[in-house]
């Protein structure tokens, strides 16, 4: 349970930073939700999977808190490829984007989590980080590691 109570102390403050990045300057909001995102990335993969946690998914939890876009100003679009795998063209990714699916993912977690639903919230953040975020968790952590680089 180890691995879990980690996750949420990362999910928790990678939930407070947007909501507080506001209040940053542009280079510090680069750097502080580069190291957030990559707490939680690394905290995700040591959950258990969402197949192992035998979780009862007929009462689903709706996230209640609302989530803030965090602005990354000039450095919020970068390009990417869909698949690294599949040859194909460049698309265009949105931190800001990349975070607010990442917020609304974890969210859905923790309304579970905080009502005492282990399980679930377990199952909850396992299976969209294998399905949907952790693909957001490593476009955005390519991107911000070269927006944080000084000599770009």
């Amino acid at each position: 349970m180890q691995d879990v109570e980690q996750f949420v102390t990362a999910a928790r403050a990678f939930l407070a930073f947007t909501h507080t990045a506001a209040a940053l300057d542009l280079d510090l909001r680069l750097r502080r939700g580069r190291d957030r995102l990559l707490a939680l990335y690394t905290a995700a993969t040591a959950l258990p999977s969402a197949f192992d946690v035998g979780a009862d998914r007929t009462d689903a939890k709706r996230a209640t808190t609302a989530v803030t876009p965090v602005d990354f100003d000039k450095d919020d679009f970068y390009y990417e490829v869909f698949d690294p795998y599949v040859e194909g063209e460049l698309v265009v990714g949105s931190l800001a984007d990349d975070f607010g699916d990442i917020a609304r993912d974890l969210e859905a977690g923790m309304a579970y989590w905080d009502s005492g639903d282990l399980k679930n919230a377990i199952w909850e953040w396992s299976f969209n980080f294998d399905a949907h975020w952790g693909d957001h968790a490593v476009d955005a952590l390519r991107a911000l590691h070269r927006a944080c680089n000084p000599n770009r």
